[in-house]
């Protein structure tokens, strides 16, 4: 019977922090050599260079028109107190949404490679750029490619919610505070602002006051707040695999997805944003960042084995942390193991054996603190003597 490996089988920590043997398929031995290595990464910083520079241009300049929504002169919905940062209960600026949003994931990403790098018993895997004395070991290879994927989609994500904010043209909660509204221009009989030009029923000129509080929807803060967080946590999810440290993963998880709501319904209390557009936002983030996680990135490596008919027993590679530190043990004496024979096992008197013989060649499943392995118990052999069954 075949036995799936356990889930709580640790990636990081196995039998090479005691020097242990284990029994692995011979490597493929042919080096693999990657002639477009160089020239996808110099894509890539091009295409972040390119998504960056449309990204300032549409949230730092007026470059691009929005649309001039018409609104209801006597919206209660829009009437709401303009806040300053020093009535808000929690405030998120833009300068610590962008620090946190382009530095935390990433430094997440950091140290999850570089304890994968440390610890992680698996054979590194070498790929050769355009000859084989130009090695790109799998540490460089893994975190460029984690961290630019994830500044590609935070890039992008912005310039989808810019782009959507001109097309829309929104007003905020509290734009018609801002706005002084004057009632006289606005056009009878139901009372909306002038078309073409509804800023012109404004008394406040303001023009880059005015720009920001007609685009509301969907909420930059919770879009980039759910993209990181969501990106972050999947990361956490797929690469700390410690058996050990059962609540360390979802810990770090929730801390992400409660900074995301707090950032994200700090703009409902402020005023600065409506409901639709924290859910819509909300979306966008979280769908992008499964997509980029999915269907685009693998954190898990694969490795390139070829399967031998009678696998070979090599020593398992020692990780480079157990290399520089042996850490003490305490050796437990073993289990004796026994057989229990069961009237099935027995033969029949006509001398056949069962059909269902119940303790058949068993396979079951040794799970210890650092590691996972599996064992395999064959029936003892019948012998005859004295006309009975001796086991």
């Amino acid at each position: 019977m075949s036995v799936p490996p356990s889930r709580a089988h640790s990636e990081v920590f196995s039998a090479s922090q005691y020097g242990g043997v284990t029994t692995v398929p011979a490597p493929r031995p042919r080096a693999y050599i990657n002639y477009f290595i160089f020239p996808s990464a110099v894509l890539h910083v091009v295409g972040i260079a390119c998504l960056a520079a449309l990204w300032y241009y549409l949230r730092f300049t007026s470059v691009f028109p929005y649309h001039h929504r018409v609104f209801y002169c006597r919206d209660v919905h829009l009437y709401k107190p303009n806040f300053v940062p020093e009535d808000f209960n929690v405030y998120v600026s833009y300068p610590l949404l962008y620090t946190l949003a382009f530095t935390i994931p990433p430094l997440v990403i950091l140290i999850g490679e570089v304890m994968f790098w440390l610890f992680s018993t698996k054979p590194r895997k070498i790929v050769y750029a355009n000859c084989g004395e130009c090695p790109v070991h799998l540490f460089t290879r893994r975190l460029f490619r984690f961290v630019i994927i994830y500044l590609a989609g935070l890039l992008i994500v912005q310039i989808f919610v810019d782009t959507i904010k001109l097309m829309t043209g929104y007003q905020r909660p509290y734009f018609l505070s801002l706005c002084n509204v004057s009632i006289t221009a606005c056009t009878a009989p139901l009372e909306h602002s002038p078309s073409p030009s509804p800023h012109l029923a404004c008394n406040y000129r303001g023009a880059d006051e005015l720009r920001y509080a007609w685009l509301t929807f969907p909420s930059l803060h919770a879009v980039v707040s759910s993209y990181a967080a969501c990106f972050a946590s999947l990361y956490i999810y797929y690469m700390i695999n410690l058996r050990g440290a059962p609540l360390l993963r979802p810990l770090l998880i929730f801390g992400f997805i409660g900074l995301c709501i707090v950032d994200s319904f700090s703009r409902i209390n402020g005023y600065k944003n409506h409901w639709r557009d924290i859910w819509v936002a909300w979306v966008i983030g979280v769908f992008m960042a499964w997509f980029l996680c999915y269907c685009v990135l693998c954190f898990q490596e694969v490795y390139h084995i070829t399967v031998e008919r009678t696998p070979i027993v090599q020593e398992e590679r020692v990780s480079p942390f157990f290399s520089w530190f042996r850490l003490p043990r305490v050796q437990a004496p073993s289990v004796k193991e026994e057989y229990v024979v069961y009237e099935e096992d027995m033969e029949r008197a006509d001398g056949t054996m069962p059909r269902h013989r119940r303790n058949r060649d068993r396979q079951y499943e040794v799970t210890t603190t650092t590691e996972s392995f599996h064992r395999t118990i064959s029936p003892p052999q019948q012998t005859q003597q004295n006309g009975g069954y001796q086991y």
